[in-house]
C-alpha cells in the first residue's frame, strides 16, 4: 500500500514555482461571512484539503496526506487512514463530493483512534508535556549583567528585529512549498524579493494576539490569556492553529486544544510565532522559553512547542550576543538532547559541518527528512541551523539559504530575520529589503488590519521596558 508520505512526495516534487508573479495574495478566508457556509466548507473540507494551491505562493498543499504523514512519524499506526486515501482520489475525479466529506470525516476518525505503534523509533526518545519538565532537562543560557540599553539602541533593536521578520516572510510567501531544487531552476539563487513584497499572511497574525495578551499583564499571562485573544482578534488560522481555535470556540483550552484531535501538532505553526517572545525578553532567554511555551501549548505538543522555546531563545540571545554561531550553538544546548527534536538539529549541524557549502548541506538535509511534510518541523527547523551556520552576521545571505532550502520558508525567514534584525539593529538592513515595506503592515487580525512597523515596534518596545523593570 502506498503510504501518505509518498503521495505528499509526489507533489512537492512535482510543484514548479511561477517566476514574474504580480499576483496579490488571495486569502479565501478572508471572505468570512459573505460566501455561504456550505460552500465554504465543500471548498476547504472537501477536494481543497487534498490538494489546494496556497493563497501565496500558489503552491500545492494537501493538508489531509500532511495529517495522515505526521501522525505516522509521531509513532501512530495510520493503516486505516492510508486505505482511504485512494477512495478519495476517486472521490474527488468524479465530483462526489458528498461521498469526499463522509471520508474526509473518515480519515479524521482512523487519525483520532490510532494506536501506537510499539517500538516505533518516535517513542525511544522523552515526550516533554510542561516547561517544568523541560527547564529541569535543560541549562538555558542566562546573562545576569545584562541591563536594557538605552531607549534608542532598545527600539533599533526591537524595530529591527520586526523589520527583519516581515521581510523573512515577504520573501518566503512568494517561494514556500516548493523543492530546493525546483527554486533553483526556476530563479536560481534568491538575493532580493521576486515579486513585490506583501505583509498580509498568517505567519504574524498569533504573535500580534500575545503581545495583546502582554501588554495587559506582561509575563503573568497564561496560555488561557493567549488563548482568549485567538478567539477575538483571529477569524480563521490553518493546520494546528486551525484545530486549536476550533477547539478553542468549543470551550476546550490548553494544553487539550493542543494535543487532542490534532495531527499537525509537531509541525512547524509554533516556530513559526515564537520571535516575539524572545523579543518580550531581551537577554532573558528562560523568560523567552517561558512564554513560548505557554504560547505553544495552546496548538501544539511535545517537539512542536521545542521547536518554538529553540527560536525564541535565539531571539532574546540576539539582543546580547554579537555572533550568530554563537547564538545558534547556545540555542541547539537549549534543546533537551533525549528529544527527538535534538536530532534534528545535531543532524543539521552535522551536515553542514561535512558540507562544502549551503546548497549541499539543505540537500542532505531535506533527503535525510523527505518522508516529512514540509510544513512539518523537523526539515524546516534543519534549514535554520543551515541558514545560520553558513551565513554567520550576515542578513542577506541567512535569507537567501532560507529561500534556497525551500520547505514552509517563509515561517523560518520570519523567526530568523527577527533574530538577525534584533542583533544588527534595524538602521543595519539593506534599503532593498526594507524601503518597499513602506513601513506597512497589514494583517487580517480583527481591529489589526493596517498599522506601521514603526508602531509595532514602538508597542513591543513600550510593553519590553514597563515589564522588564516589574519582573
Amino acid at each position: 500500500m502506498k503510504h501518505a508520505w509518498e503521495y505528499d512526495y509526489e507533489m512537492f516534487c512535482g510543484a514548479v514555482p511561477v517566476k514574474d508573479r504580480t499576483d496579490l495574495i488571495q486569502w479565501d478566508g478572508l471572505l468570512e461571512g459573505k460566501m455561504l457556509e456550505e460552500a465554504a466548507q465543500m471548498l476547504e473540507s472537501g477536494k481543497g484539503a487534498w490538494e489546494k494551491p496556497l493563497p501565496e505562493s500558489r503552491a500545492p498543499y494537501s493538508k489531509m496526506l500532511g495529517a495522515i504523514s505526521s501522525m505516522q512519524h509521531m509513532g501512530y499506526d495510520v493503516e486505516e487512514a492510508e486505505r482511504l486515501i485512494p477512495e478519495a482520489f476517486d472521490a474527488i475525479e468524479k465530483e462526489e463530493l458528498i461521498r469526499l466529506q463522509i471520508i474526509n470525516a473518515r480519515v479524521f476518525k482512523a487519525l483520532a483512534e490510532a494506536e501506537k505503534i510499539p517500538g516505533h523509533p518516535y517513542w525511544n526518545h522523552t515526550v516533554y508535556e510542561s516547561f517544568e519538565q523541560y527547564e529541569k532537562a535543560v541549562e538555558l543560557p542566562s546573562y545576569p549583567d545584562y541591563r536594557l540599553p538605552d531607549r534608542e539602541r532598545l527600539f533599533d533593536q526591537i524595530h529591527g528585529g520586526w523589520l527583519g521578520e516581515i521581510i523573512g516572510s515577504a520573501l518566503g510567501t512568494a517561494v514556500e512549498g516548493f523543492k530546493s531544487s525546483r527554486i533553483w531552476e526556476v530563479f536560481g539563487e534568491i538575493t532580493d524579493y521576486v515579486k513585490p513584497p506583501e505583509t498580509l499572511n498568517d505567519d504574524i497574525t498569533f504573535e500580534l494576539a500575545l503581545l495583546d495578551a502582554f501588554c495587559e499583564k506582561g509575563f503573568e499571562i497564561t496560555s488561557e490569556d493567549i488563548a482568549d485573544r485567538w478567539v477575538g482578534y483571529i477569524p480563521f488560522a490553518y493546520t494546528a492553529e486551525e484545530v486549536a481555535l476550533n477547539h478553542l470556540r468549543q470551550g476546550i483550552y490548553p494544553p487539550e486544544s493542543g494535543y487532542l484531535a490534532n495531527p499537525y501538532r509537531e509541525m512547524i505553526g509554533a516556530a513559526m510565532r515564537a520571535a516575539v517572545c524572545g523579543a518580550l525578553a531581551p537577554g532573558n532567554p528562560r523568560k523567552a522559553a517561558e512564554l513560548a511555551w505557554k504560547d505553544g501549548r495552546i496548538s501544539h505538543h511535545n517537539n512542536g512547542i521545542l521547536a518554538e522555546v529553540f527560536n525564541a531563545v535565539i531571539v532574546s540571545m540576539a539582543y546580547v550576543e554579537t555572533d550568530m554561531r554563537t547564538v545558534l550553538e547556545k540555542a541547539v544546548r537549549a534543546v533537551p538532547k533525549d528529544s527527538e527534536f535534538y536530532t534534528v538539529l545535531d543532524f543539521a549541524y552535522k551536515a553542514c559541518e561535512s558540507s562544502d557549502n549551503y546548497r549541499q548541506a539543505c540537500e542532505r538535509i531535506e533527503e535525510k527528512y523527505k518522508k516529512y511534510n514540509w510544513v512539518h518541523t523537523y526539515p524546516n527547523l534543519a534549514a535554520e541551523v543551515a541558514a545560520v551556520y553558513f551565513a554567520g552576521n550576515d542578513f542577506q545571505k541567512a535569507m537567501t539559504v532560507l529561500m534556497m532550502a525551500g520547505q514552509d520558508n517563509d515561517c523560518t525567514g520570519g523567526p530568523i530575520g527577527h533574530a538577525y534584525g534584533v542583533m544588527l539593529g534595524a538602521g543595519a538592513l539593506d534599503k532593498k529589503f526594507t524601503a518597499p515595506l513602506k513601513d506597512q503592515l497589514d494583517t487580517y487580525v480583527r481591529t489589526m488590519e493596517s498599522q506601521s512597523i514603526t508602531s509595532l515596534s514602538e508597542k513591543t518596545l513600550n510593553a519590553v521596558i514597563q515589564y522588564t523593570k516589574t519582573s
